[in-house]
């Protein structure tokens, strides 16, 4: 490698030692020569280009001094502007600095720094005091001297409710500003003149106080601006004291409060200075002790009400204090004795208590005359004592035990009805010496209850010290100490044992009673059916041979044998109804009814009766009476006949009104008299009385001249009170009877005013309808068969259940009469295996000889649709018969239309077909898992999974529209959540169960094909 002489000649004389082979030396030598021989390739160029250059300068030379001439004067110009930056300046000649324009540039640079410093300290100092009065809990104007804004603040817009930004008011003329906002204030006319006071006297004004309209205070200040004695403008601030206006106000009311309640305290209230003098002296005390309040202010304490035996005692307490810091009579309740102005001393309640105010110590003093309460005290321990003795002494045993139930106290009397000593009971439990193990829980309960404060009276058997049953009547109570501690129970004992055994003696004979009641039942039930059963057949063949061409002697025996035969009804009727009504058996109906027509039907019946002794029936209508009432029609025809039976029987000659007259009307009910008045035979007054009795004749010679049981008027008068109405007889021997009864009928729906009875064109719809007559009696069965031969019915007989079962099994039958009482297998079981077993909807129609509510109850709940009431009258026989047909071939034509309504699942669809099949999918599997799930749980009597069950599927079949079955599917969620009523839970859900069969066909059928 070639190294540079001047390198080489540096090594040799500097590094004369140093090996070149080593190899870090050697890299190092290396490019130290590749900068010097860089240096002088650089050098060349160099050279090179300053010769260029040269040229160029020497272009360039001339105008350059042209330059400097200007350059000259343009100094010339620069140091006469520095003058003007202050006076260090205005004696530099140009030829101190000719040409430094160095200088120049960099005065001029420190100049403008120092410019831009004092401007951004300018600008800081400004922020921070804009930043500093926006802040302010107060609201800020500055104004100039010209009354331009030159600042605001958010909260002062606040004040005045200006609705811009505190930025936008800079530079707004706030000349008429007092006069826009004096309406803030209530003194709104001495607002803008006072605002120019100030603003012309130009002085600091703090602490003005000015009241809004809204119920608020400001606090105003202003204070003028002079820099160097020249007024530049004002601030105005406003704070709101509201708050610190009230507080002070509260803070007086506080004061005054307080003064006013320890003046009007009970207590006497006194403060003392530590000298002893009395600073404070309220009402009270000028009551207790005598003394006005001026007459003691300043005096001391110890010669005003302390006894003399006591004085020194209080100076030396007080000294005590000072200088210790304790008092022996200081924070406590204490009794001592005190002076009154007369000089007589009296005892008082005390309570002293220290207290610092203003760096002062005072002594409060709240003292009260107890002189009242000492005597009563002394009162309350001889009444005490008293008590005690009464307690102790009385004829009810008295016990008082423990938390733990341990006896800690028993009187006299406890002794005697439980034969303990005294030393015998303390400290026992009273479980373990009166009780049995079977009461032994309910004591347990009992003492639970009483320590929830809970306090009552209970009857519970015991054994006594002899070991003798006996009973006892426990009134216990928790028993408290002065603080309202519970410490234990107090039981006051009375021996029942002779009610007790009176009380069980009456439950027997409450039980026989009841027993006798059943039996009566029973016999009268049982009686109805064997009477009416071939009473039923004697007015039957009765009918029908009135239907054959007879003789006329054979007219006369027929009518004759039919009214004997109804009267024998009637005296069955009228038992059965004092029956039903003494057992609370008679239910009323409340039905929409025409009053009118109800009258006019018993009128049409009697009439002929009327003529045929010649007496004028007449009946006079209150045309205010509404048209349709709600009631119960034929108990109110029941009376009717009663009544006007009653008043053909027994009048002769004359005549009989039936009148009705409106009492009262209010927009849903009607008071009504219904009065039936007659010219016949009249009663004696002091019979009056007694005709609503049962069995009640006025005389015998009456009851053998016109018959009759007695109970027609037991019947009405009790039908009437069952309607809660009233009735009264006003009658006169030999001149006639008028008897009112007054009736507060709801009002009906005028809607239902048609006619509903069956015509006789409508009852020729019975041809060809196939029945099924099940009775045991052959006589019945010959009724029955006579009377529907007329209708050309296709009658099949059955001599008892069994029989019947046999007969649906083999056919259909349009409409099932069956008896209740009948051999083998009765009406109600055989009824019970037609709904459940063979799921049959044929209609049912009870033919029974007990009329007893619960009989019929029976009836509808093992799944009769109906009942006749043996003897029945033909007409009424058909027509019940074509109802339930009617029924049955209605429900049959409605099964061709659609049951359910999907509109709701349309709806929520918003037009997606495959949504409304998908539902209807779900609704169809669901509603089939559920109908199994249900006869399962119906085998093992779950009715709480029934009702889970319907419950689970209700949305669904209100989702799909099926409504008619609603109100069913809530029904037998009820009861077969509340009841066990097998046969009435299952005759529903099989209802129930065909509806929405039919609706899952329908919806096959319809919507998914």
């Amino acid at each position: 490698m070639e190294i540079h002489k001047l390198l080489l000649k540096q090594i040799k004389k500097y590094l004369p030692d140093i090996d070149a082979n080593q190899s870090s030396i050697n890299d190092f030598i290396t490019a130290v020569n590749q900068s010097y021989l860089g240096f002088e390739r650089d050098l060349e160029l160099m050279n090179h280009a300053f010769s260029e250059s040269e040229k160029e300068y020497n272009h360039i030379n001339k105008s350059l001094k042209d330059e400097y001439e200007l350059k000259k004067h343009s100094i010339a110009n620069l140091y006469d502007s520095l003058k003007t930056f202050g006076t260090e300046f205005e004696n530099l000649s140009e030829s101190q600095g000719e040409d430094d324009l160095l200088f120049i540039t960099q005065y001029l640079n420190q100049q403008i720094e120092k410019t831009k410093n004092t401007e951004k300290e300018l600008s800081t100092t400004v922020e921070l005091l804009k930043t500093l009065l926006a802040n302010f809990q107060s609201g800020i104007l500055v104004e100039d001297q010209n009354r331009k804004i030159l600042f605001t603040n958010q909260l002062f817009c606040d004040i005045f409710s200006i609705p811009v930004h505190p930025d936008q008011m800079v530079g707004v003329d706030c000349t008429d500003s007092a006069e826009q906002s004096k309406h803030f204030f209530i003194n709104s006319e001495d607002f803008s003149p006072r605002i120019e006071e100030l603003l012309f006297k130009k002085e600091v004004h703090i602490n003005e106080l000015l009241e809004t309209t809204d119920g608020r205070f400001l606090e105003r200040d202003y204070i003028p601006i002079f820099i160097n004695n020249v007024y530049k403008g004002h601030l105005w601030k406003y704070t709101d004291v509201t708050q610190r206006i009230k507080t002070q106000t509260l803070l007086q009311q506080s004061e005054e409060r307080s003064r006013l309640i320890m003046n009007s305290a009970l207590n006497a209230i006194i403060t003392i200075n530590t000298k002893g003098d009395i600073t404070f002296w309220n009402n009270q005390a000028e009551v207790i002790f005598g003394w006005k309040k001026e007459e003691v202010i300043g005096r001391s304490l110890a010669e005003i009400i302390i006894p003399i035996r006591h004085k020194d005692g209080h100076k030396e307490g007080m000294k005590k204090f000072i200088k210790t810091g304790e008092g022996p009579v200081l924070n406590k309740q204490i009794e001592l004795p005190a002076m009154h102005k007369n000089g007589n001393e009296f005892p008082v309640e005390i309570s002293i208590i220290p207290i610092q105010q203003n760096n002062e110590l005072i002594f409060c003093s709240f003292i009260q005359d107890i002189s009242e309460r000492k005597k009563a005290e002394e009162n309350l321990k001889f009444q005490e004592e008293k008590y005690r003795n009464i307690i102790a002494n009385m004829n009810l045993g008295l016990i008082e035990v423990d938390n733990d139930e341990l006896i800690k106290y028993v009187n006299h009397s406890f002794l005697e009805i439980s034969g303990f000593e005294e030393n015998e009971l303390m400290g026992k439990k009273p479980s373990s010496l009166f009780l049995s193990k079977e009461n032994v829980e309910l004591i347990k309960s009992k003492v639970e209850e009483r320590k929830k404060g809970m306090s009552e009276i209970y009857q519970i058997p015991v054994k006594n010290k002899r070991g003798d049953l006996r009973w006892w009547a426990i009134s216990a109570a928790p028993n408290y100490d002065d603080k309202g501690n519970q410490i234990g129970s107090i039981g006051i004992h009375l021996d029942i044992t002779s009610q007790k055994k009176l009380e069980q003696a009456l439950e027997q004979e409450k039980i026989k009673a009841e027993e006798a009641s059943k039996t009566k039942e029973a016999f009268l039930a049982n009686m109805s059916h064997e009477i009416r059963t071939p009473l039923n057949a004697i007015i039957g063949f009765l009918r029908e041979l009135s239907k054959q061409e007879l003789t006329e002697i054979q007219k006369i025996y027929i009518e004759n044998s039919s009214i004997a035969s109804k009267h024998l009804l009637a005296i069955i009727n009228n038992i059965l109804d004092i029956s039903k009504i003494e057992a609370n058996e008679m239910v009323l109906e409340e039905e929409d009814f025409v009053l009118q027509k109800t009258i006019k039907n018993v009128v049409t019946v009697l009439e002929p009766k009327a003529i045929q002794k010649g007496i004028q029936l007449t009946i006079s209508w209150d045309k205010n009476i509404t048209q349709v009432l709600k009631g119960d029609s034929l108990r109110i025809e029941q009376i009717l006949f009663n009544l006007i039976g009653n008043a053909i029987k027994f009048t002769s000659k004359g005549s009989i009104k039936v009148s009705t007259q409106l009492i009262f009307d209010t927009p849903i009910n009607q008071q009504i008299n219904l009065t039936i008045s007659d010219t016949g035979i009249g009663m004696d007054e002091e019979y009056i009385d007694k005709i609503f009795k049962k069995f009640s004749q006025e005389d015998k010679k009456t009851t053998r001249k016109f018959g009759g049981t007695g109970l027609g008027m037991a019947i009405t008068k009790q039908l009437v009170s069952l309607m809660e109405g009233t009735i009264k007889v006003d009658s006169k021997k030999d001149v006639g009877t008028t008897i009112e009864i007054i009736l507060n009928l709801p009002k009906g729906d005028e809607k239902n005013n048609m006619d509903s009875s069956i015509t006789d064109e409508e009852s020729l719809h019975l041809d060809g309808i196939k029945i099924l007559l099940v009775e045991d009696n052959e006589l019945n069965r010959m009724v029955a068969q006579n009377s529907l031969q007329y209708y050309n019915c296709q009658v099949t007989e059955a001599e008892n259940g069994l029989q019947a079962i046999e007969c649906l099994n083999q056919q259909h039958f349009d409409i099932i009469l069956m008896d209740i009482q009948m051999p083998e297998l009765d009406g109600i079981e055989a009824t019970s295996i037609i709904r459940n077993k063979l799921k049959l909807n044929t209609p049912i129609i009870a033919l029974t000889a007990n009329a007893f509510k619960s009989e019929i109850e029976k009836c509808f709940v093992a799944g009769f649709n109906d009942y006749i009431t043996k003897p029945f009258e033909e007409k009424l026989f058909i027509e019940t018969i074509y109802k339930n047909l009617k029924s049955d071939l209605k429900n049959n034509t409605q099964k061709d239309k659609l049951v359910y309504n999907l509109n709701s699942i349309h709806t929520l669809s918003r037009g997606n077909k495959d949504f409304v099949i998908k539902m209807i999918q779900i609704f169809i599997n669901q509603t089939n898992e559920t109908i199994v799930k249900i006869e399962e749980a119906l085998q093992i009597d779950n009715f709480e999974e029934i009702s889970r069950l319907i419950h689970k599927i209700k949305p669904s079949i209100e989702g799909v529209g099926v409504f008619h079955l609603l109100n069913d599917v809530k029904e037998l969620e009820k009861i077969s959540k509340t009841t066990t009523d097998k046969p009435a839970i299952e005759n529903l859900f099989y209802k129930i169960k065909e509806g929405l069969q039919m609706a899952i066909s329908q919806l096959q059928e319809n919507e998914l094909l």
